[in-house]
């Protein structure tokens, strides 16, 4: 018998560990890292493996449809309260009393809008876009009683009289806001220099439950009448020593009663508001210290901005960053802060995209992140110092490149009501899928290393974390469709009892040779801490088609022994065969073999998992793999003519 001389082509072995690059979708799936996956559903990834999420489950008692905010509490006395509102619960803030949402005060809230919260000193204060202004002291829920704008104002040259025009108008202000002023009144007999002697009086009656006055004055100009001065009884001279402000305008409307506000922050000591109910562009912000609800007084800080109000675009978010409030609209960014004098400044940071969302916008440690849309697709961009760059310099990068596909599949319309947070070294952005109205997708950026998952099975329009007295944090959110808050991090492997639906993808391996055919031998997996009850399904696609082996990974045993009852070659320590497994058994080290040659030009690995309470890491994974050198078959060769 003749024995052939040609030799098997050389074996080689490959070995991938640590899965710590997340989804890749960007490039092409034979293109990207090892260590980069091609579907990441419901998993965290670690420096050893990957793992499942963890649960959640339902906080307390229901109450309710809809929970459309949350905010924790904390006075200064040591209360420490999670607050909530939510559809269909009475319309009243409520709070938790050992897990029960219990109704605070008398006042009522529209039970269509979302609410933010904001906590200044011993009081939270609450907006929502369609109330006016309130806020919670620890006891009730404190509302406003509008004031009226102040009448019969008089202006009466004192001392010698003469020939100029000057014109005045007053409004009234309590704690919160601020009335119209008053019609303009002018006199034309006034002198031509104003000082001590010779100076106009204003006299008004009194606004009853007013706590001052702003007077607007004194010549015509371009602008019309602007900020003088506060007073605390009805009457003023003008006597020269208060100049008009170049800036500060008498308001468009009363906000005596609370100004309306749907996105409030706390930053550079005092409160920002923005999502002005009738001026979308305007950034309102209030006085400092014991002023800190006052958004009336000028002499205590108190003031407004317009942000480039007719570029036909609205303040979307804000936040504060580095000794300033950031701005967004959805087609620009920029800073508002103040200078050492005192004098407002507008920095522009970016043109052409913007926030998309007040709730998806977190610091993220020295950075802000947030959700935007772009090209008709949502994206994630970071804002911060760049590297190299003077420290005052900000500027943005799109983090969210390598999962630009799957952003593609959301509903553009509702991403105004992202919803994120930071918590454990991951930025988590909840959005609506294509064709929903919750969000039911949130996106997870693990800071860690810079990689993209995605978790699904809730649907957050908030979230909050909360310290209680025992010093234990937790992250909660609030349900689009439930009455429930739910808490994050459970510890525990299952959503209120369900299982979580868990796939995860590799590369697909190639070994930097397209055009060769492999023989892949015993591909073999490496799995810990899996627990009794897991069971993985796992898939093998050759050349991008699963068209090879299917294979099931679980560690519990049945009564009845028999082939299948563990996996080969595997015990658990104390088990024999023909028993039964607890279910919170957690496997020591597991490697999993598929007993099989593979030939294609490319292998990739599918596993998914939708037991309740599976548990496992999965840490590594390795094949033998031999390149047929010899030509490519007739079907994939052209011949030129």
């Amino acid at each position: 018998m003749k024995i052939s001389k040609e030799k098997n082509p050389p074996r080689k072995s490959e070995l991938i560990t640590g899965f710590i690059g997340g989804l890749n979708t960007f490039q092409d799936e034979t293109a990207i890292k090892n260590g980069e996956l091609t579907e990441a559903k419901n998993i965290i990834l670690n420096v050893d493996g990957i793992e499942p999420r963890e649960g959640v489950t339902n906080y307390g008692s229901e109450d309710g449809t809809r929970v459309l905010g949350a905010f924790p509490y904390y006075g200064s006395h040591g209360t420490r309260e999670l607050l909530r509102f939510c559809a269909g619960s009475n319309d009243k803030l409520q709070k938790y009393v050992s897990g029960v949402p219990t109704d605070i005060g008398s006042a009522t809230f529209d039970d269509a809008s979302l609410m933010n919260f904001v906590q200044a000193d011993d009081r939270v204060y609450i907006f929502n876009g369609t109330d006016n202004l309130t806020y919670y002291d620890g006891t009730t829920v404190q509302t406003y009683t509008a004031l009226t704008t102040p009448v019969n104002l008089s202006v009466t040259p004192q001392g010698t009289t003469g020939s100029k025009t000057y014109s005045y108008r007053v409004s009234a202000f309590n704690e919160v806001g601020e009335t119209v002023a008053c019609a303009t009144v002018n006199t034309t007999t006034g002198n031509a220099t104003l000082n001590a002697t010779n100076f106009n009086r204003l006299n008004w009656d009194d606004v009853s439950g007013a706590v001052g006055y702003n007077v607007y004055g004194r010549e015509a100009t371009g602008l019309g009448e602007t900020y003088m001065a506060t007073v605390y009884v009805s009457t003023y001279d003008d006597n020269a020593s208060d100049d008009p402000s170049l800036s500060i305008l008498p308001p468009d409307a009363n906000s005596t009663e609370g100004v309306i506000g749907s996105m409030p922050i706390f930053a550079i000591s005092r409160i920002f508001v923005a999502g002005i109910a009738d001026n979308t562009s305007r950034l309102l912000f209030s006085g400092t210290g014991e002023k800190v609800g006052d958004f009336s007084t000028p002499a205590f800080g108190a003031g407004g901005v317009d942000v480039f109000k007719n570029d036909g675009s609205a303040i979307t978010a804000i936040i504060g960053f580095q000794g300033g409030v950031i701005v967004f609209k959805e087609n620009a960014v920029y800073k508002f802060s103040f200078t050492s004098d005192g004098f407002q400044q507008l920095e522009e940071i970016v043109k052409g995209f913007g926030a998309i969302g007040f709730r998806s916008v977190r610091h993220v440690e020295n950075d802000i992140i947030f959700a935007s849309r772009k090209d008709g697709r949502l994206a994630f961009f970071s804002l911060g110092n760049q590297e190299n760059y003077v420290a005052t310099v900000l500027r943005t990068n799109e983090l969210s490149i390598k999962v630009e596909t799957y952003l593609q599949d959301v509903e553009l319309d509702g991403l105004i009501g992202a919803a994120a947070y930071y918590y454990r070294n991951l930025y988590m952005c909840a959005v609506p899928k294509n064709g929903s109205s919750v969000n039911n997708r949130t996106w997870v950026l693990d800071t860690r290393f810079g990689a993209w998952v995605y978790w699904e099975g809730f649907t957050p329009n908030m979230f909050t974390s909360f310290l209680d007295d025992t010093g234990s944090e937790s992250l909660y959110f609030a349900d689009e469709e439930s009455g429930y808050m739910v808490k994050m991090f459970t510890g525990n492997y299952n959503d209120n009892g369900s299982a979580i639906d868990i796939a995860w993808s590799t590369k697909a391996f190639n070994q930097g040779q397209f055009n060769k055919f492999k023989r892949y031998h015993n591909p073999t997996f490496q799995f810990k801490g899996v627990k009794a009850s897991t069971r993985l399904n796992g898939y093998i696609y050759l050349d991008g088609v699963e068209n090879a082996a299917s294979f099931t990974i679980n560690q519990q045993t049945l009564s009845g022994g028999g082939a299948g009852m563990v996996i080969p070659g595997f015990t658990l320590v104390g088990d024999a065969p023909s028993t039964t497994n607890s279910t919170n058994v957690e496997s020591t080290d597991i490697p999993v073999e598929i007993y099989d040659i593979l030939r294609s030009r490319s292998i990739k690995y599918a596993f998914t998992c939708n037991a309740i309470n599976s548990y496992f890491k999965f840490l590594s994974l390795v094949h033998v793999y031999a390149i047929n050198e010899k030509r490519l078959d007739d079907i994939y060769r052209v011949y030129p003519s």
